[in-house]
């Protein structure tokens, strides 16, 4: 079996090829949802969208990936949750962004956008706080 190792700076695992793949099911899947809904509504002439189809679709993956990446990070490594969570409110920010903006105003989406959007932030940094607590070295 092919294996991928993926070294962190204090952390070592082994990843199998299709433990990789198979993590990232949901992940495309939720990519292609963002795409189907939001690909119509940008691939228009209208002035306010012209334009933006390219750049969604690389942003979407961008975000995603980044999620992602943090998934496949060491669940035993100090902070895994923190950060694993708060990449998924990180991209659930930009949804609320993308689908006000390009499909429906959402009301009270500021309030949605900006929670979200503190949350994951707030996780991703104590998350990261709590590895660099455990390994000061690391970072």
């Amino acid at each position: 079996m092919v294996r991928l190792h993926h070294e962190g700076d204090a952390l070592k695992r082994r990843l199998t090829i299709s433990a990789i793949i198979i993590a990232l099911i949901p992940f495309i899947a939720y990519i292609a949802l963002m795409l189907y809904i939001l690909c119509p509504k940008l691939n228009t002439d209208a002035e306010e969208v012209k334009g933006l189809l390219m750049p969604v679709i690389f942003y979407t993956f961008i975000i995603v990936g980044m999620a992602y990446i943090s998934y496949l990070r060491d669940r035993k490594s100090p902070g895994f949750w923190s950060v694993f969570i708060g990449a998924i409110f990180f991209v659930l920010s930009d949804s609320f962004i993308a689908f006000n903006r390009f499909v429906i105003p959402i009301p009270v989406s500021g309030l949605f956008i900006m929670f979200t959007y503190g949350l994951g932030q707030y996780l991703i940094t104590i998350g990261t706080l709590q590895i660099t607590m455990k390994h000061p070295k690391t970072i």
